[in-house]
């Protein structure tokens, strides 16, 4: 593994570029300073707060450490800050409450929380090592789970409480590197879907019934989970071949595309899509979780959507903010709110 070195910078100094391109098209960027990698992007579900993790190192290798900054895209400048809290190695993107009004981050020393408002520091809220992050959808529970030797424990934190809830032990027999902690809470609030390791060359998908506290298993291999605007979609794995479901209750799943052929699936800060990306190409796509339609938007290190529908792009330490008339490069923009 290639460890990068964590980035420890103060405020980051912005310059907004505005490029335009044919007419009626604009495309806004922002170039980071001292920065030569963003990754986990987390625009808030209301207004342009954008959370992402940077570092000074290139994101070449398996593991990559950095620090989280907040940009905000509501005003006539942007502005990134580097939030006073400890390095972060791997982290999933952070997870927002649904009014958007605070976000919850993963470091290496604990989960901490952040208030939108931005005045004070973020607050550590749970202390220890974590994998993965979730929210429920009325913002009462945090899933994550909490890895021990030779056991991935998944907790359900409240948030209310400040204490742990139900947990669940998962016996950890994988053979190979890990590769994401990806879950997503059901629709209903009622279940959670989780990727397991207690498989030697597979990872399975499990129903986590918040309830009565039973496992039951979607898919015997699967690669990513993410929740859409009024389901939970994921990615089953078999052999070479990879195929998009949808979860329509319980355990049972309806086929979204027989060959897809993308290994990830991403929130964004609108539910309506999901982001995806073939790892080896780098080409990305977004899923219409409303007509479940997948729409290829070309080769890009990362992306995502702002609650208004906005595409948000990363290549370097450059992101770009268009609008539906907007082009990156040579690919149309096919977002709606």
């Amino acid at each position: 593994m290639t460890t990068t070195r964590s980035v420890n910078l103060s405020v980051f100094c912005l310059i907004l570029i505005v490029a335009a391109g044919a007419a009626g098209q604009q495309c806004k960027s922002v170039h980071v300073a001292n920065a030569k990698s963003i990754f986990a992007i987390a625009p808030s579900p209301v207004g342009n707060n954008v959370l992402f993790y940077g570092s000074a190192e290139e994101a070449e290798g398996e593991i990559v450490t950095g620090n989280l900054f907040r940009l905000r895209l509501d005003g006539t400048e942007g502005n990134a800050v580097q939030l006073k809290a400890p390095d972060a190695s791997n982290p999933p993107a952070p997870v927002w409450q649904p009014d958007g009004n605070s976000a919850y981050f993963e470091t290496d020393e604990g989960i901490y929380q952040l208030s939108s408002a931005g005045e004070a520091s973020p607050e550590l809220l749970w202390k220890g090592p974590s994998d993965g992050l979730a929210i429920s959808p009325d913002g009462i529970l945090l899933a994550f789970w909490r890895v021990e030797k030779g056991t991935d424990i998944l907790v359900l934190y409240d948030l209310k409480k400040k204490s742990e809830g139900r947990t669940w032990r998962v016996p950890d027999r994988f053979e190979s590197d890990k590769s994401g902690w990806d879950m997503a809470f059901a629709h209903d609030g009622r279940a959670l879907y989780a990727r397991t390791y207690d498989q030697a060359s597979s990872t399975p998908l499990k129903r986590f019934d918040l309830d009565s506290g039973n496992v039951t298993i979607v898919s015997p291999n699967s690669y990513a989970v993410a929740e859409g605007k009024d389901g939970v979609y994921f990615i089953a794995a078999s052999g070479e071949a990879r195929s998009l479901h949808k979860i329509v209750g319980g355990i049972r799943s309806s086929l979204v595309a027989r060959d897809f052929g993308y290994d990830s699936l991403s929130s964004s800060g609108n539910q309506r899509w999901l982001v995806s990306q073939d790892y080896r190409t780098k080409e990305m796509a977004l899923l219409d979780t409303e007509t479940d339609v997948i729409k290829p938007i070309g080769k890009h290190e990362s992306a995502s959507v702002l609650s208004d529908g906005k595409l948000l792009f990363v290549k370097g330490a450059e992101i770009t903010v268009s609008d539906s008339s907007c082009k990156v490069g040579s690919v149309p923009i096919p977002v709606e709110k």
